[in-house]
């Protein structure tokens, strides 16, 4: 049965709790009140007592072992869990202790006021286009009417910018709001390619609504905030695509500077019109550019390379009959 002092206690604590903005803060306050050798799951389980939203066993470890590694603690990650009779007896010693400190709030990146200046300015170009683009491409010469119509998205704009923002000092994330600003920008690039042409709309949109959201983005560190949270699904999908784009590319991050990698497709491609047929179109002029782009002249590894790419592509039709034990 639970006890007066026991309520007031989780009473207590909740308050306390409600009151900080972000799971790392209420983590690290559950850390505060809980012995030492807590665990991940210890944690857990004495934020949903408090009634809180139970963040996920990865994120949790996390916090829980950078707090460890600020106040010198080993990982005792592996130790017993709290019983209920524990936590409740923690609840009771803990109610007449201080009151944790307010969490702090994000530091903001480097010039984050001179970012935020420059996205308000670029809001200038930015109307400048929807006003000419109301006019002379809608037919709309009413100067109330126009003005009216064309701050729906400039409004819009800096509503997506204060969510983002807001999201930003809350979880980390700047929301859907980001979806919706970029496109509206998408909106203004139509507006300014049909109002200027392509040149001149081009140079409208990327100091526009552009330039204002890479400065709002730089201004609020979101990519920053965005790299130390749980990666999403879109950002892996992302990740993966330009991953793979930079391979076909030849542009993969495997330690290899600008020259090797010159020098590996020069040699890949020497030893494939090396075994081409006669009727390739200039064959022993590309050949020859080839190997002297590959060095193989000069150098032993780069040469040896060569040879087993040859002698891979010469002695391909004999792959399928190479005869290897079952793997079962």
């Amino acid at each position: 049965m639970v006890t007066t002092d026991e309520v007031g206690a989780l009473t207590g604590h909740s308050t306390e709790l409600t009151q900080l903005r972000t799971q790392k803060a209420k983590i690290q306050y559950a850390l505060e009140r809980l012995p030492r050798n807590c665990t991940v799951e210890d944690v857990r389980r004495w934020l949903h007592k408090q009634g809180q939203a139970v963040p996920t066993s990865s994120h949790t470890r996390a916090i829980v072992n950078e707090w460890r590694a600020a106040n010198n603690l080993a990982d005792t990650n592996g130790l017993a869990l709290l019983t209920p009779e524990l936590i409740a007896e923690l609840d009771k010693v803990e109610t007449s202790s201080p009151a944790p400190e307010p969490a702090a709030e994000p530091a903001k990146p480097a010039g984050a006021k001179g970012f935020y200046a420059v996205a308000l300015m670029s809001i200038g170009v930015s109307v400048d286009t929807s006003w000419r683009f109301f006019e002379q491409r809608l037919g709309i010469t009413d100067v109330v009417e126009r003005v009216v119509l064309f701050s729906v998205m400039e409004a819009a704009l800096v509503a997506c910018g204060w969510a983002m923002r807001g999201g930003v000092r809350q979880n980390g994330r700047p929301g859907p709001a980001r979806l919706v600003a970029w496109a509206l920008t998408a909106f203004a690039a139509f507006a300014a390619f049909s109002l200027s042409g392509p040149v001149a709309g081009t140079a409208r949109v990327l100091l526009g609504p552009v330039l204002g959201l890479v400065m709002l983005h730089l201004a609020l560190g979101i990519e920053i905030r965005a790299s130390r949270q749980r990666t999403t699904t879109w950002a892996r999908v992302g990740r993966e695509l330009r991953e793979r784009v930079l391979s076909l590319l030849g542009l993969g991050d495997d330690g290899r500077d600008a020259l090797a990698r010159t020098r590996d497709k020069a040699a890949l491609r020497a030893a494939k019109l090396a075994v081409a047929g006669p009727w390739t179109p200039r064959r022993k002029a590309r050949l020859r550019k080839a190997l002297h782009a590959s060095h193989v002249a000069h150098d032993p590894m780069q040469r040896d390379r060569m040879l087993r790419e040859l002698g891979v592509l010469q002695h391909a039709d004999e792959l399928a009959k190479t005869t290897q034990p079952s793997p079962w």
